[in-house]
């Protein structure tokens, strides 16, 4: 194939790959590891509407059934939410919509890496934010660099991807005020953190879109299924650019379901994560050179002495883990909150490495 053929924005892009994963505990991705349809209502009423389903009909391509069951949960109108094909799709169509070429994308960092990549497949001028020292977010210079720059598009991870550090709702606020274009908060791990969405904003500042999921609290991963949440208008500009049918009937169908049976899902799925999360943070900062960072969500972000020492042994010890190349996150690996048996497995393999040292009363 010929270079020139492709997109110039993309043309130093390297292919997509999965990396094979040869271990069995698969802690990378941040997924659940619970099965939504070990829920014995869950699966009948899954396999009740699966065996109504007519295979020969386009899905709904609004979703409107789901829409309804989404807004009830959220505590918005029908009308201002948009279901995706994950929320990778919502981060997609916010920038189709609203970024054309040249224009700023604000984003701090370290923090999820498709906001950055799809915005320069558009070409987009990306900035960013850095963290402060101890991956502290600053709201100062992220303001700041709001007012200076009145960027297209800014992006803000909350609860962020991959640090777990979460703002409070009266700092998104500010940031809002501040900007006089999009402001979007990405709220994927928001379920885990217990703390308020900053949803009801949108009445207030028509620039908020929030993005939301069910692939984290809810075990959803698997059906890829997203939305996007913002003012009618807002959802009918995302419409414009969004596949006739992006969400097919049995990902519909399990929303529905998943949002009819929510409290005993999440009653099941966040309080032994939020305590697995607990544990495992406690019990690595109690080692001699590692920092497990203060965390809302069902990950953690590690820093070691030596990166591809401990990804060696988490190897050995059948265990895959997510590990970062980037300068600003240089050994640190993250890792997803499970069950208690994988969390005490890490932490031996953490013991077979490091000294243990006296924790903090």
């Amino acid at each position: 194939m010929k270079t020139e053929w492709l997109r110039q924005t993309i043309r130093d892009f390297e292919p997509y790959k999965v990396p094979e994963i040869q271990e069995h505990t698969i802690i990378n991705a941040n997924e659940s590891p619970y099965n939504i349809l070990d829920f014995p209502s869950v699966r009948e009423d899954f396999l009740k509407g699966l065996a109504e389903l007519k295979s020969y009909r386009y899905p709904d391509p609004f979703a409107e059934d789901l829409r309804k069951a989404l807004a009830e949960y959220v505590q918005c109108r029908p009308g201002q939410i948009l279901a995706t094909n994950g929320g990778d799709e919502t981060i997609s169509l916010i920038l189709n919509t609203f970024i054309n070429p040249g224009d700023t994308v604000l984003v701090h960092t370290p923090t999820f890496d498709i906001y950055g990549i799809d915005a320069t497949v558009l070409g987009a001028r990306v900035v960013h934010v850095p963290d402060d020292d101890g991956y502290c977010r600053s709201a100062e210079k992220l303001q700041q660099a709001i007012a200076d720059m009145q960027p297209k598009v800014t992006f803000v991870c909350n609860p962020n991807n991959p640090t777990g550090s979460i703002w409070p709702v009266s700092v998104i606020e500010k940031l809002l005020q501040t900007a006089d274009n999009i402001v979007v908060v990405d709220e994927a791990y928001l379920e885990f953190s217990g703390q308020d969405s900053v949803i009801p904003l949108m009445e207030q500042y028509d620039n908020l879109i929030v993005i939301r999921t069910l692939s984290k609290a809810f075990g959803l991963a698997g059906f890829r299924l997203g939305y996007g949440v913002a003012r009618e208008d807002i959802i009918d500009a995302l419409s414009l650019t969004k596949l006739s049918y992006n969400l097919n009937s049995v990902t519909q169908l399990m929303g529905c379901v998943a949002m009819k049976h929510r409290d005993e899902i999440l009653g099941h799925n966040l309080p032994p994560t939020i305590e697995n999360r607990d544990y495992l943070e406690r019990e690595l900062n109690g080692f001699d050179g590692v920092t497990a960072y203060p965390s809302v969500t069902n990950f953690i972000l590690v820093r070691v002495p030596d990166g591809p020492e401990l990804i060696g042994a988490m190897k050995d010890a059948d265990i895959c883990v997510r590990f970062y190349s980037a300068k600003d996150l240089q050994n640190c690996i993250r890792l997803t909150v499970t069950t208690r048996d994988v969390a005490d497995r890490i932490v031996a393999v953490f013991r077979s490495l490091y000294k243990e040292v006296s924790r903090r009363a």
